[in-house]
């Protein structure tokens, strides 16, 4: 996951404190994601565990609906944290790597947004090791989203990105759990899961 990591500390490097820097085509692709990461969730007095937070730019869209919680930001790249800590010095940032070493700590919630995209070795297995991982340190409620869709048409194109099936996921989440929303609405080739304990 090196690679990965230092993918994004060159992006940062290009484009500074910009939604491009987090790999989103652009703000408002980044905006229409965590429109859909918090619709479905009672965030009120609730511990947040924002995996891949980059600059924090979700906790506007929390601070929107919930007047009362405890957020805490995850990244592996220093340079997102040091500004998501300026842009919200009354937040908990850390610099940690999910991915390679999972907090012991349990969350009401976990937020995983834009992290399990990866074009990587064994794709559909890394992905469900880590969905496993982040829903086991969740007491309430985990929500993720991911590229892909059901049914789409495979490119012979070589990519970053991985486009998962969103119906070989949602199978997969409910063999953890059997309260889940799948939000495929919003765009043709991203998806939204929230899993319910």
């Amino acid at each position: 996951m090196s690679s990965t990591i230092d993918s994004y500390k060159k992006s940062f490097k290009k484009y500074g404190v910009n939604p491009r820097a987090l790999k989103w085509h652009s703000e408002k692709a980044a905006k229409q994601r965590y429109a859909q990461i918090v619709a479905d969730i009672d965030f009120e007095n609730k511990s947040i565990l924002d995996v891949g937070c980059g600059f924090g730019d979700i906790i506007g869209f929390i601070s929107a609906k919930t007047k009362y919680f405890n957020y805490t930001g995850m990244d592996a790249v220093g340079d997102f944290i040091k500004e998501a800590r300026r842009r919200h010095p009354k937040q908990r940032f850390i610099i940690a790597n999910f991915l390679e070493k999972p907090t012991s700590k349990k969350f009401d919630i976990s937020i995983a947004s834009g992290i399990l995209n990866s074009n990587v070795e064994d794709n559909l297995n890394y992905r469900k090791k880590i969905i496993e991982k982040l829903f086991q340190r969740t007491k309430y409620a985990l929500v993720f989203n991911m590229a892909g869709s059901h049914l789409q048409p495979r490119t012979k194109k070589i990519s970053n990105v991985w486009f998962a099936d969103s119906l070989e996921i949602t199978e997969y989440c409910f063999t953890l759990t059997s309260k889940i929303i799948l939000r495929n609405h919003y765009h043709k080739r991203d998806f939204t899961i929230v899993m319910f304990k």
